[in-house]
Formats: structure tokens, sequence, C-alpha cells
């Protein structure tokens, strides 16, 4: 009668170990789902990190420059102020 109507008669054992690996395969979908999501978010975090990556070498050149125009304005007020020094000295030699 129970195969007829398409049951199939188990003992509570094993109706448990059926049940248990339906739960694993169950678990097994949800890892992947979440498996997925975390891949797509390791895609973003690359993206933005390349970007910030872009943003610290555009940064690093304008420091690189500003450290130069510094040093190149400092030779030349260094220079400025030797001239006028040197100006302001001879008038004094020359009385």
């Amino acid at each position: 009668y129970c195969l007829d109507k398409r049951v199939i008669p188990v003992s509570p054992n094993l109706l448990y170990a059926y049940l248990m690996t339906v739960v694993m395969g169950l678990h097994g979908l949800q890892i992947e789902k979440q498996a997925a999501e975390i891949r797509q978010n390791l895609k973003k975090l690359n993206a933005d990190f390349a970007a910030f990556g872009s943003c610290w070498e555009v940064l690093g050149r304008h420091l690189r420059n500003a450290g130069n125009q510094y040093e190149e304005g400092n030779q030349k007020l260094t220079r400025f102020g030797m001239q006028l020094t040197t100006i302001q000295s001879e008038p004094e030699k020359q009385n």
C-alpha cells in the first residue's frame, strides 16, 4: 500500500539522517550565496582601493612639487638676502 502511494516506510533514525543531509545541503547553498556576496564586496573594495591609490599618487606628486618649490624659493631668498647685504655694505666701504 505504501509503495502504491509513493511513500517509503523508514525508521526514525534513517529519516533523521535524511533530514540532516537536506539541512547540510541547504547550509551549503546559503554558504554559496554568502560567498558570492563576499566576492562582490571584495570587487567593490578593490575598485575603491585603486581609486584611493590614484589619489595617493597625485598627493605624493603635489607634495614633492611643493617641497621642490620651497627649496627653490628658499635658495632664491637666500641669494636675494645676500645681494641686499652686499648692496648695503658697498656704500659703507666707499665712505
